[in-house]
């Protein structure tokens, strides 16, 4: 007989996660679902604030109708919820494999000059190809710094991916721009407020775009349609899987969007080593040549976690299985 429980857990934060998340520790609900022949499959369930709609208590909610019945396949409707029942379900099945031994992934700059300088003085530019930066939140003088010092501190082939988060207008975004090598830059994701003018802001600087997993929401009859999310300028979709929900909607979408020659690049929202492992598989499926470079490198926010990662070279992260989770290791952290 199938079953299901939720365990609240608890994982501290290292110096670093603690400077991004600005806490001690983060609470989690980890869903563990057994099958009679005693296979075990696990889920992580981390809603952010500001990037998640749904809040823990109403995904642990939710998680706990869906485990009273333990074979519903009806999304909750609550994605981080329904990321991690996915998760489980698929390592039960057997499908949540890796497609490939490592997959790339990009380096991430949270702050400005000051701290790409920081970065740029342990290294860690080394043999990485692909950057994100963080750009629209302390006005165009400051990003053109934080990009003039990042193409300085990286390789002479490293490409930018600059992501604004919907915070700047053409104009500002083209002033941002303005002088740079367009081949330097990947590509600009989700820049404008309004992405009608996204066509404008292309034929004025020359720079491709990505929209990430809010390019999703035509579905449900919100956000932008698919004229927008499969024009020719938009070269990828960064999808934070537990933003879109199941993780079959990731790969269904993914598909699509590779039918019409659109990259899919896979993202996670800090949800701990093991919700990142399941995005690493999930990148490789995705991406089984390796063209891309993912949006998982938070492997260090954590100073306590579900599982331990083999250690990265350059931008190269091994990707093997999800182990199952010893019940002690649980108690540990609750």
């Amino acid at each position: 007989m199938r079953r299901a429980s939720t365990h609240l857990i608890r994982l501290p934060l290292s110096d670093l996660g603690r400077a991004v998340m600005a806490g001690a520790d983060r609470t989690m609900a980890l869903l563990e679902v057994a099958d009679g022949d005693g296979a075990r499959g696990f889920g992580v369930c981390a809603p952010l604030a500001g990037t998640h709609q749904e809040s823990l208590d109403e995904s642990l909610a939710g998680l706990r109708f869906w485990s009273s019945l333990c074979s519903s396949m009806v999304p909750l409707g609550l994605p981080s919820a329904d990321f991690a029942i996915s998760m489980a379900e698929m390592q039960l099945r057997g499908s949540l494999m890796p497609a490939r031994e490592s997959i790339r992934v990009a380096t991430f700059v949270q702050g400005g000059a000051t701290e790409v300088d920081v970065l740029a003085n342990v290294g860690a530019f080394e043999g990485v190809s692909s950057v994100k930066l963080k750009v629209g939140r302390d006005g165009v003088d400051a990003d053109r710094r934080a990009i003039h010092a990042l193409l300085a501190a990286v390789e002479p082939q490293a490409r930018l991916r600059l992501d604004a988060n919907r915070r700047l207008t053409v104009d500002a975004c083209a002033e941002m721009l303005h002088g740079f090598d367009p081949d330097r830059i990947e590509y600009v994701e989700d820049p404008l407020a309004n992405p009608w003018e996204l066509r404008t802001l292309v034929e004025r600087t020359g720079i491709a775009i990505a929209l990430d997993e809010t390019a999703l929401e035509w579905t449900r009859g919100e956000g932008i349609p698919d004229s927008i999310a499969f024009a020719p300028y938009v070269t990828a979709h960064v999808l934070r899987l537990s933003c879109v929900g199941r993780i079959d909607r990731s790969l269904h979408h993914a598909r699509l969007a590779r039918e019409r020659g659109i990259r899919s690049i896979a993202s996670t929202a800090y949800e701990s080593n093991y919700a990142l492992m399941a995005a690493a598989i999930v990148a490789s499926q995705i991406d089984p040549e390796g063209a891309s470079a993912h949006g998982l490198g938070t492997a260090h926010f954590y100073a306590q976690d579900l599982m331990q990662l083999a250690p990265r070279a350059g931008e190269r992260m091994v990707v093997e299985p999800l182990p199952t989770i010893d019940h002690a290791l649980i108690g540990a952290l609750q």
